[in-house]
């Protein structure tokens, strides 16, 4: 991928920050929170989007153990667990154990589940149509392949076909974006490490562009965190001395965020380890020309003002 456009910062210096929305970690953030707030609209609780995911691996296979499946829908072993209670307890799923083997259960779905499923799946549908809406029409298709190739780090499944009326992960656009995002948490944990999280790196981007000074709330939706999480990066960024705050001088009730001299020489040594994790998530895609295609996608997905986005700063739908 090629470099991000420079921007100037006082003094005249090419900036060493990554503009938000050339940094693919972020527009998936931003993409998953999207999708996160649409399937809140349609199921209001009533179920959320790694339950379905769980109920989608299971299908017609009556042969998965709670391991396989957590696999197939790609959640630890914590969120499977709790996941799998839930909807067995709701009725949903049930154990039943190995005939080959009396240590090991299967799951499989319940007559109860697969009466409610054709309705449930036909509203999963439709979230996925109103994320992918905002793609401009005859790329979408493109959009959605190249999406699979970064969630699957170039690797995806084979193509199957819809199993008795679920979804196939592999080619619902929201659960590849929740793999593309958890792709970017192991690249950003292997070329970052611990010096810096996504989310703070995101409001320091987002100060960078605004010399002047932001508010913090400003600073949260720029940066697609929420209001109590900007609090608390805010305030670890403080301690550590990156972040001043100053008063605004048109209303002294005002104050501002900005950058301290500190943070803008270790931004010097970090940036380019930032755009590693970038360049690591692009690396399935090839030429560059499939690259620019999938990020104007990615970027007009993100942005789509037809959703309040619910910031967060891990954008993970809940786990149970």
């Amino acid at each position: 991928m090629s470099g991000p456009s420079a921007k100037s910062r006082p003094g005249g210096e090419a900036t060493p920050m990554l503009a938000l929305g050339e940094a693919t970690g972020h527009l998936i953030r931003r993409a998953q929170q999207r999708h996160s707030s649409l399937w809140s609209q349609e199921f209001n609780g009533d179920l959320t989007g790694p339950q379905y995911a769980v109920i989608s691996a299971i299908g017609s296979d009556q042969g998965l153990d709670q391991r396989a499946v957590g696999e197939r829908a790609s959640l630890d072993k914590s969120s499977t667990a709790n996941i799998v209670a839930r909807l067995e307890g709701q009725g949903w799923l049930r154990f039943t154990k190995d005939p080959g083997d009396g240590r090991r259960k299967s799951l499989s779905l319940t007559p109860l589940a697969r009466t409610a499923l054709p309705e449930v799946t036909r509203r999963v549908a439709l979230v996925q149509h109103r994320l992918l809406d905002p793609v401009p029409e005859g790329t979408v298709e493109a959009f959605v392949a190249a999406l699979r190739e970064v969630a699957y780090a170039g690797h995806p499944p084979r193509a199957g076909q819809a199993e008795e009326q679920v979804l196939v992960l592999g080619q619902t656009p929201g659960h590849l974006i929740r793999r593309a995002q958890q792709m970017h948490t192991v690249a950003w944990s292997e070329e970052v490490g611990r010096v810096m999280t996504a989310p703070q790196y995101a409001v320091l981007s987002a100060l960078w562009a605004h010399p002047e000074g932001i508010d913090q709330g400003t600073g949260a939706e720029l940066a697609s965190v929420d209001k109590s999480s900007m609090a608390d990066i805010v305030q670890r960024l403080v301690r550590r001395d990156w972040i001043a705050r100053t008063r605004d001088p048109s209303d002294a009730r005002r104050r501002l965020l900005c950058l301290t001299d500190t943070v803008r020489a270790e931004l010097l040594d970090l940036t380019p380890a930032v755009r590693r994790v970038q360049d690591r998530l692009l690396a399935p895609l090839d030429p560059a020309q499939q690259r620019e295609s999938f990020l104007a996608g990615l970027r007009a997905l993100a942005f789509a003002t037809d959703v309040e986005v619910a910031a967060g700063p891990d954008a993970h739908a809940p786990d149970d």
